[in-house]
């Protein structure tokens, strides 16, 4: 694979090129249309804009944020959502008109049909984001473009018009939206409207609702309160200028949210997520005092001089930023795992904090009295999301703040044209077992498959870029190997994975851990070296795995379980919490494990049994009855 292919297929490095397009894009957009109306019509466009983000977040009813929830337990939950989706959009588009054709008022009906429109995109950006990220991530881009476009065109050939900009946002929207849609609705989307669902789906969105509502609050309440404080549209136009400019630093812990999100609708990540904390701390902290810095140069030269005594709202928010990289990321979490009650409430303190404090400073301190309510809101949401962050995943306070050595040298590969260590995989054996192993590893993405070791391949060939050679061959020349390879023994049989994996250790080689997208691995699980997780696998919390273990298709490992080396649970075996399986054990398909069992080394559980007592080792248990 090309040094570009691997970068593009690179989530981070994707969604990396998606926000910088979209900064880029939504500077020029930004500063043309703050040279377009001035500060005092820019004022006025910012506050329907505000107002229109509010309705978009009520009306989306949380629908879009419960989804990566409902993912995790049912793959097939595009087709309920998206339908949902259509139902909502068509409601609301009438509503929209009913308003603009009884009120005749212009303002008042755009902005109801821009809810309406936005409420949809909304809806299908997120489902695409989990579904589809590259896809997702290439139709931001080219709305991003078509925005630009359509903005530089109303720049050179109209003047001060607000209802033509306020349709572009809208076409954005639009545009986004169209593409989404054709995305999700392939082959396999089926229109579903199942009413019992759509009311759990509706109860179970209420509280995220009531969330995204403090959200949306917490970033656009201060224009709104300022402009019902009676403060003018010039200087809201000049706080929304620097309050703009500092919500594109945003973009930088959006990268990793939208990452986290489409990981963490799987499956809890927390060391990509601390990972993905130290990047954006980094990022953001160095981007701030760069903007701080040469802020009045850089106002100027976007927005002209009028705009250039907005620099001290930059400079307050900017302080307020590094805190929004704890929200955004650490959020993804609770979307997730429907863990929203924490969330809701942190939010909410932190919404009081800054009506609070708008409140009871703009009379005195103007503009700058809501910067300083935004900054302290800011800081108490994003600290007290990482106090919880850091007790519940314990993970030492160095590893969500600065970029670490070890940070680097996992970056550094791509910026240097260098394979990562853990990009190079070699599975060995190319039986029907590893036909399996090399599909998770091309839908998953973790590793790029180089080399399958198999002794029915006399000659080496090549096939997708892949070589298929000789087992033998390569294991007697394993100490010339390159250090970096990973390996993967991909064969049924026991003993025969378990003398090749003690060759390749005895060689000091390194194993992957392999675990298919669509398992459920808790966050708080160890996996041992060289281990497999496949389809549909469940493996709840506080559960170890030992080496090379594997969870095979629709097995279920519950809670509180610590396994040995080389165990294997069949496709549909469930071990319930509590056991102790040893070393060597083959759990078979369809058998049942209950609670508290301890099983020996060696044992063999038949396929259908029930187990109820305690194994010895060297035992072979077979029974369609419960073991007395």
């Amino acid at each position: 694979m090309s040094f570009a292919a691997r970068i593009f297929n690179n989530a981070f490095f994707l969604t990396f090129v998606k926000k910088g397009f979209v900064v880029l894009n939504g500077i020029v957009s930004l500063m043309l249309v703050a040279r377009y109306f001035g500060p005092a019509m820019r004022g006025e466009y910012m506050f329907i804009i505000n107002v229109v983000i509010v309705g978009t977040t009520i009306l989306n009813l949380g629908i879009s944020l419960i989804y990566p929830h409902f993912r995790k337990q049912d793959k097939r939950a595009k087709n309920l959502f998206v339908s949902y989706s259509f139902l909502q959009f068509f409601l609301y588009l009438i509503i929209s008109l009913l308003i603009l054709i009884t009120t005749k008022n212009i303002v008042l009906g755009i902005s109801a049909l821009l809810i309406s429109v936005n409420v949809l995109n909304l809806q299908v950006t997120q489902i695409n984001l989990v579904e589809n990220l590259k896809q997702q991530s290439m139709i931001i881009i080219a709305s991003s473009l078509i925005n630009t476009i359509l903005i530089t065109l109303a720049f050179f050939l109209t003047s001060e018009n607000l209802f033509l900009i306020l349709i572009i946002f809208g076409l954005k929207s639009y545009v986004s939206m169209v593409f989404s849609l054709v995305s999700l609705c392939g082959s396999d989307f089926k229109f579903t409207i199942v009413p019992v669902k759509y009311k759990k789906m509706t109860a179970l969105a209420f509280l995220p609702l009531l969330t995204s509502f403090l959200i949306a609050i917490n970033y656009q309440a201060d224009i709104i309160i300022l402009k019902m404080m009676s403060v003018d549209f010039y200087h809201i136009g000049l706080y929304s200028t620097g309050v703009a400019l500092a919500e594109y630093s945003w973009m930088i812990p959006d990268i990793f949210k939208e990452v986290m999100f489409h990981h963490n609708a799987r499956r809890d990540d927390v060391k990509r997520m601390t990972f993905s904390i130290r990047l954006g701390f980094t990022a953001v902290v160095l981007v701030a005092v760069l903007v701080i810095a040469l802020g009045k140069p850089i106002l100027g030269l976007l927005f002209g001089a009028d705009f250039v005594a907005a620099y001290p709202i930059v400079v307050w928010m900017f302080l307020a930023v590094p805190f929004m990289v704890y929200t955004k990321i650490i959020g993804t979490l609770f979307s997730a795992n429907g863990g929203w009650r924490f969330y809701f409430i942190t939010l909410l303190i932190s919404v009081l904090l800054n009506i609070g404090l708008n409140v009871a400073l703009i009379p005195s301190f103007h503009i700058y009295g809501s910067a300083f309510a935004s900054v302290i809101s800011y800081a108490f949401c994003g600290l007290t999301m990482l106090v919880w962050f850091k007790r519940k995943y314990k993970v030492p306070f160095r590893d969500v703040l600065f970029v670490k050595w070890e940070d680097m040298q996992k970056v550094a590969p791509f910026l240097s044209r260098k394979k990562a260590s853990v990009e190079s995989l070699i599975i060995i054996g190319d039986g029907g077992h590893s036909k399996m192993v090399q599909n998770i590893v091309r839908e998953s993405g973790t590793y790029q498959l180089t080399e399958v070791w198999d002794d029915k391949y006399r000659e080496p060939v090549a096939r997708d870029g892949v070589v298929y050679t000789s087992l033998d061959g390569q294991l007697q020349g394993l100490t010339q190997m390159d250090a970096d390879a990973t390996f993967f023994v991909a064969i049924g049989d026991n003993d025969i994975r378990k003398k090749i994996a003690r060759t390749l250790a005895l060689a000091g080689k390194k194993f992957a851990v392999i675990i298919h997208p669509t398992a459920f691995v808790e966050a708080t699980v160890e996996i041992g070296e060289g281990s497999l997780v496949m389809a549909g696998s469940i493996i709840q919390a506080n559960t170890v795995l030992g080496k090379h273990v594997i969870v095979n298709s629709g097995a279920t490992v519950e809670h509180d379980i610590s396994v040995g080396n080389f165990v294997h649970f069949a496709p549909g075996s469930v071990v319930t919490g509590g056991c102790t399986v040893a070393d060597n054990v083959l759990v078979g398909a369809g058998s049942v494990v209950v609670s508290n069992i301890s099983i020996g080394a060696n044992v063999v559980v038949g396929a259908g049994s029930t187990l109820t007592r305690n194994i010895e080792s060297n035992t072979v248990e077979y029974s369609r009855k419960k073991t007395e």
